[in-house]
């Protein structure tokens, strides 16, 4: 091989590593790592006062089932409070809110103005009295014993958040909500791993719970703030684990599309800024490797897949590296043929798991692209409560 020739095979084989790596060694490593460890959380028969938060925005399609569904849990109900919140939304969600509260069935807070998430999750942990907070989207519906179940793992002092399981109800209405069902089954199996480390990254903002003394104000404007708490609590010490017998489900429909990945993808640039400007992630090798290994990676994905695919095309010369150019070849056209929904639904994960990869990936690149242009996500205003994100390109 000439110099030019060593230097694409040595951007392939580091590249492919990495995503080989990322998307299928990290997560068999966590397990095996998980399976190794010992001392398991203890569990308890408590029954602490719980806050259950809920913030909407223009949930009229199923706030009033969410409301049922809370007001349907199995927990003592004089330890148990709920708060609904609407966030400026403009459709039936306040009124529906309104409702409830007058019947005395829920603790309802209308917001006549947009404040963001994080505002709004800010005023209601102020607002509640429940020593363990417990957080769920209001587009999902969670399963009558998850309270008590979340709450059980809170005997153990070491344990500061607790995750639910987040399933998709998949549908195949457009051909793309199949693969994000198996995404987040893949991404749970994760999360599982790293909670038997106690060290599971973030939370699923479907459902999940931590002590009220561990909860920091969120940065106004935060995205997947979820996540930024969870990782808040292991950076203070305590553990962060998965409660599988407390779930929450939703149906797929509402997880799909390519602008909801781009604002994940943006979520997850903005994870990691708020992380490095913390620093106290440098003080905990573990929770660096996971970063690193579970979220720095996945965003360098679309370069890494890019970078790959190059270096074998320099490389193509080479009859092994021709096999393997073309097998890359065939998955990238099946990724384009995906674009079309009808031929995602008849090829199904052959044409639309190709497509799903390479759709998250190229959303990635968006998110980025955004955020370079508008150097920054986030605008605070400097009025106590307001909220100013930046219009969407």
């Amino acid at each position: 091989m000439s110099t030019a020739d060593t230097i694409a095979a040595l951007v392939f084989w580091v590249s492919a590593g990495l995503i080989v790596y990322g998307y299928v060694g990290y997560p068999l490593l966590i397990y095996v790592l998980g399976h190794l460890r010992r001392g398991a959380t203890v569990r308890g028969d408590v029954c602490p006062r719980v806050s259950l938060l809920v913030p909407a925005y223009n949930e009229g399609r199923v706030i009033k089932a969410k409301i049922q569904n809370c007001l349907e849990l199995e927990y003592p109900r004089d330890r148990l409070e709920i708060l609904v919140a609407s966030d400026g939304s403009t459709d039936a969600t306040a009124q529906a809110i309104t409702e409830a509260t007058s019947a005395g069935r829920i603790r309802g807070v209308v917001f006549p103005e947009r404040r963001g998430k994080a505002a709004v999750i800010n005023s209601l942990v102020d607002m509640a009295t429940g020593e363990i907070l417990v957080l769920s989207d209001a587009t999902t519906m969670v399963e009558p014993g998850s309270l008590r179940a979340l709450v059980s793992n809170f005997a153990d002092a070491r344990v500061g958040c607790v995750s639910g399981v987040y399933r998709l109800v998949a549908s195949a209405r457009d051909g793309k909500a199949k693969p994000e069902a198996l995404y987040w089954r893949y991404e749970t199996f994760i999360r599982h791993s790293e909670a038997r480390l106690g060290a599971m990254l973030g939370a699923h903002g479907a459902l999940y719970s931590l002590r009220r003394e561990l909860f920091e104000p969120i940065v106004v404007g935060t995205r997947n703030e979820d996540f930024i708490l969870g990782v808040a609590v292991l950076m203070r010490g305590y553990q962060s684990i998965y409660e599988t017998r407390a779930v929450a489900s939703e149906d797929s429909e509402e997880m799909t599309g390519f602008s909801r990945r781009i604002g994940l993808a943006a979520g997850n640039y903005q994870q990691l800024g708020l992380l490095m400007k913390r620093g106290g992630w440098l003080r905990n090798p573990f929770l660096l490797f996971e970063l690193l290994s579970h979220k720095v990676l996945r965003l360098l994905s679309p370069f890494l897949m890019l970078a790959a695919y190059m270096g074998n095309a320099w490389l193509i010369t080479y009859p092994g590296y021709r096999a393997v150019f073309a097998a890359q070849t065939v998955f990238f056209i099946a990724a384009l043929l995906g674009v079309w929904a009808p031929l995602r639904r008849r090829g199904r994960l052959v044409i639309a798991g190709p497509f799903y990869f390479c759709m998250v990936n190229a959303a990635g690149l968006v998110a980025l692209h955004r955020i370079l242009r508008r150097n920054g996500l986030v605008e605070p205003r400097t009025r106590a409560g307001a909220v100013t994100e930046r219009p969407a390109a």
